[in-house]
């Protein structure tokens, strides 16, 4: 069966943190310490919050409070949004869409972020729907996550190819009868180009 809809991950695949950004956090955010450790501490309490039933912001705020942070909640939040988006990948976006293909975004993320990304970023406009754990109450790699999607869609899995950078959630994916492939953004578009080969789909880019 013809892919008729691609379900695309964003951290890794189509967005990724600025070169220098974790080494620059504990100036930007004004703490002593180790950043690595920081963010361990940020992603260790992000990921409950990632199925969108607790508030992201109330947990930073006590994170920079027990590192004696000297940044508001406001510039802290501005630093967590700070995001690069691939044009080279969107760009394939809008060339798959332009050739009948769906796309959608499907990627766990807690509330605020999720917000920043579709509104700021832009992301309700680049794709068909978005996808988001918070709003679905379930995030990758859970097959309830993938099984929500597909009742949205309403198409069989067979018909949906799914990418994103982590193996767990490839492997989900493909249990419940998706195609899906692992791609990571720092391997480049003719990677990507090739999945999509892969698949039947034939984008024509700009050089």
């Amino acid at each position: 069966m013809p892919i008729k809809a691609i379900l695309f991950d964003a951290d890794g695949v189509i967005q990724q943190r600025p070169e220098g950004w974790k080494d620059a956090l504990g100036e930007r955010l004004g703490f002593r310490g180790n950043p690595s450790d920081f963010l361990a501490e940020v992603y260790d309490a992000e990921t409950p919050i990632l199925d969108g039933q607790t508030d992201f912001t109330e947990v930073l705020s006590n994170l920079l409070s027990r590192w004696n942070c000297r940044a508001t909640l406001a510039e802290a939040l501005d630093v967590w949004t700070m995001l690069d988006v691939a044009s080279e990948i969107t760009e394939m976006v809008r060339a798959l869409k332009q050739s009948g293909v769906a796309c959608h975004l499907a990627s766990n993320q807690e509330p605020y972020k999720a917000r920043y990304m579709s509104e700021v970023l832009g992301y309700r406009h680049l794709f068909d729907k978005e996808f988001y754990s918070c709003h679905i109450g379930l995030k990758k790699p859970d097959s309830g996550y993938f099984r929500a999607i597909l009742s949205n869609l309403t198409l069989p899995p067979n018909q949906i190819l799914f990418i994103d950078d982590r193996q767990a959630n490839v492997v989900s994916a493909r249990g419940v009868g998706l195609h899906a492939d692992t791609f990571q953004l720092e391997t480049g578009r003719v990677e990507l180009l090739q999945i999509l080969r892969a698949h039947g789909l034939y984008v024509t880019l700009n050089d």
